[in-house]
């Protein structure tokens, strides 16, 4: 019988090491779990692995900015929306307030006084914050978008607010006279002239039109535009009409109508039917300057601080050029040594959807709104409007010119034909649900990246546990073996 070699005693115990290696390999798997300690001891399924881990956490990246992402839409969408309905009562109180200076202040209605709170709140939500990046100033996440309303409306003692730009430009349409910067004159006894002034303040004549019985209406014609009437042997009618129709600063128009008349004195909107031509166009000269300063100072200069608000609110700032507004002839930029700026934010580009989030591979989502944008910007202006306007009681075109004033500021804040806070909030509606999706579409690509790694990582306990079995019985019977042949020697075999 063969004597068992050193060798095969030597390959015996390697066998009964390595069962011994895998056996405590398969009680750390039972243990952990996990089929491997380390990624060097996975072979070839290391590769996979690490790129199903890196899938993993670029994963969870993107769905943490769309987290962050989705409560900046989401704050920025409840300020809108709580300006929206600020909006909504300045609007449908423009249209029902009546004019009474009776609040306390003497100057203003208390529905301005509720527009000069809402104007407060607006300013407030506008610079609104999350994680210390302001949500309305564009691309600029670290200055304030919006001036504080004392600043927008005062201005300090170098540069102006709003308040001095309405007055200047009210001066400058109105004109030292109050006529709106038209003239009137008398060419000829039988003949009244109605002439524009220079420049781009005050009424500019559009259109004539008249009854008026054996005169003779010329114009609007020449720059500056004129028109004229003469008055001839035969003279008008009692109730025959003369309407001028001019055009206001903020792109509206209004309507001078005088009505022939026999009574003297004749009532607003009268001339008195004189005895001859020369008188007649006398009286009518009287009536038509009066009618124009009474249309200037209601009309006018409603529309008027309407257009200083257009103008202040724009970028840049326009302001009366010139120390003089009455004589003025144009607008000059305002600066920021001298104007109030009242959005500081950044500027590039188009308003809104300025900020940008990478939520996936290669995928990016553009969102947000800027303070500068139309319909916020509408909303700030008009606010800012009601709240600068003040009014004397003694002034006779006060209540007309406050109706005028809250006419337009209803129309403009009513959205028509254009973009609206609603429209902003429900764009970033479908923003934060297109995020949505984006994120379950994550969620479910971690889900299955943590699924196949979990077939290359984590153990069967069944499969680990038969294994153990299997393998302590070929370890019992290796021990077998070796201390049979421990025991063999050649004396055993001598005879």
């Amino acid at each position: 019988m063969q004597i068992s070699s050193l060798s095969q005693s030597t390959a015996m115990k390697n066998s009964i090491a390595n069962i011994q290696s895998q056996l405590a390999d398969l009680q750390r798997q039972l243990t952990s779990g996990q089929k491997a300690d380390s990624f060097s001891t996975l072979g070839s399924a290391t590769s996979l692995v690490l790129s199903l881990n890196n899938q993993v956490s670029q994963s969870n990246s993107y769905i943490n900015t769309i987290d962050t992402t989705q409560l900046r839409i989401q704050t920025s969408a409840n300020a809108l929306s709580s300006i929206n309905t600020m909006v909504s009562k300045m609007q449908t109180g423009g249209l029902t307030s009546t004019f009474d200076l009776s609040n306390g202040t003497g100057t203003q209605t208390s529905f301005q006084t509720t527009a000069g709170a809402y104007l407060d709140q607006i300013v407030s939500l506008l610079n609104e914050s999350v994680a210390d990046r302001n949500l309305f100033g564009g691309k600029d996440t670290q200055t304030t978008p919006v001036v504080s309303t004392d600043m927008m409306l005062n201005g300090d003692t170098a540069h102006v607010g709003l308040k001095t730009v309405i007055d200047q430009r009210n001066q400058a349409d109105l004109g030292a006279d109050g006529m709106g910067r038209l003239s009137t004159s008398t060419p000829a006894s039988d003949t009244v002239a109605l002439t524009e002034d220079a420049g781009v303040f005050g009424f500019k004549l559009s259109n004539v039109s008249s009854n008026l019985t054996g005169a003779t209406v010329t114009g609007p014609t020449g720059s500056p535009a004129s028109l004229s009437v003469q008055f001839g042997s035969t003279l008008p009618s009692d109730g025959d009409t003369i309407s001028i129709d001019m055009n206001l600063p903020d792109g509206t128009k209004t309507t001078v109508k005088l009505a022939a008349t026999t009574k003297s004195p004749a009532g607003a909107g009268q001339f008195t039917i004189g005895a001859d031509a020369a008188t007649t166009a006398a009286n009518f000269q009287s009536a038509l300057s009066s009618s124009i300063k009474t249309e200037a100072g209601s009309t006018l200069k409603a529309a008027s601080t309407v257009q200083a608000g257009n103008d202040f609110f724009g970028n840049p700032p326009q302001r009366v050029s010139g120390t003089n507004p009455y004589a003025a002839t144009s607008l000059q930029n305002g600066t920021t040594a001298d104007t109030v700026f009242w959005y500081q934010g950044d500027t590039s580009g188009t308003a809104g959807d300025n900020f940008i989030a990478t939520i996936g591979d290669g995928q990016q989502v553009a969102y947000g709104a800027r303070a500068d944008q139309s319909a916020i910007m509408t909303a700030v202006k008009n606010a800012a409007l009601l709240t600068a306007t003040q009014y004397d009681s003694t002034d006779t075109n006060a209540a007309a010119s406050y109706a005028a004033l809250t006419q337009r500021t209803s129309t403009a804040l009513n959205y028509q034909n254009t973009q609206s806070l609603q429209g902003i909030v429900t764009k970033l509606g479908l923003q934060s649900a297109n995020l949505d999706a984006a994120k379950t579409n994550l969620q479910t690509q971690i889900s299955t990246s943590q699924g196949l790694l979990g077939d290359n990582l984590q153990s069967d306990d069944y499969d680990v546990s038969t294994k153990i079995t299997t393998l302590m019985t070929q370890l019992q019977a290796s021990y077998q073996v070796t201390s049979s042949l421990s025991k063999l020697s050649l004396v055993s075999y001598m005879p």
